[in-house]
């Protein structure tokens, strides 16, 4: 997968956009906010314009944001450096060098804490079934980009997936660096930890709250469950009744313990 932007830095600041992307916005920014402006074909040459400095710092520093959220300081800084100069934007012809059939999918660590999950011509169905294998580690995510925490389980999910040859009936291609995520390959994704993560989401249910770090209702959602279940207040009722009782304590008792365990994990 080739980068978005391609920069050159000469007398002016030129930017190639790959037409796939959603350029909507930041064309009709361009033409709504520049008057000193040359639209030709598909460039647009912005002119640095001091009457204008605000929204042309807008469009800078949202160029220049690009490179620092992919990790690029050099041209981040280059572009910085040339705040002053005109800027060319290029919107170059996407041509496909791959198979249309199949997904492109690109693992890349970001940092000790994060990595990247991107797709080149992506499927629905398999941006879903990846999306929900990392449901309670997803830092962000838009419609070709997820980025999840690097920890010990997405680590065991990722090196299982980088063995999958297909997915969801689609050829699936990949390109990581294996070391990052290897693990050992007895380890299942629809086993143990798809429990696990059905296990979670149950018990989040049970409390009303739809993620984890909603830490505080789930305590006083569990406290007025456990006072409205609990045995010691049911012992004059048939013993039916208290055994129900006794089962819906228990269940919200363990839910509450298994949601501290991996609460305690993520902080």
């Amino acid at each position: 997968m080739e980068k978005i932007l391609k920069l050159t830095v000469k007398d002016k600041l030129i930017f190639e956009i790959d037409s796939e992307y959603n350029l909507k916005k930041l064309i009709k920014f361009i033409r709504l906010y520049f008057n000193k402006l040359e639209i030709k074909d598909n460039s647009y040459l912005i002119y640095y314009d001091r009457e204008n400095i605000a929204n042309y710092k807008i469009l800078l520093n949202s160029l220049a944001n690009f490179y620092k959220k992919n990790k690029d300081e050099i041209s981040y800084k280059k572009i910085l450096l040339n705040a002053n100069k005109d800027i060319l934007i290029k919107i170059k012809k996407h041509e496909l060098s791959f198979d249309k059939k199949a997904v492109y999918i690109t693992f890349k660590k970001l940092s000790s804490k994060e990595f990247e999950i991107s797709f080149a011509n992506p499927k629905k169905h398999v941006y879903d079934y990846i999306k929900g294998l990392f449901l309670f580690d997803i830092l962000d995510f838009n419609e070709n980009r997820i980025v999840v925490s690097y920890n010990e389980d997405t680590r065991k999910i990722a090196s299982v997936l980088l063995n999958k040859k297909s997915i969801m009936g689609y050829n699936v291609i990949y390109n990581a660096n294996e070391e990052d995520f290897s693990f050992s390959k007895s380890f299942s994704v629809e086993g143990n930890l798809k429990e696990y993560l059905a296990k979670i989401r149950n018990a989040l249910e049970l409390f009303g709250v739809s993620t984890i770090y909603e830490w505080d209702k789930i305590k006083k959602e569990y406290r007025r469950l456990a006072k409205k279940y609990h045995p010691d207040l049911h012992r004059n009722k048939p013993e039916l009744i208290q055994r129900i009782y006794e089962k819906k304590f228990k269940r919200v008792k363990e839910s509450y313990e298994l949601l501290e365990e991996y609460y305690k994990y993520k902080a």
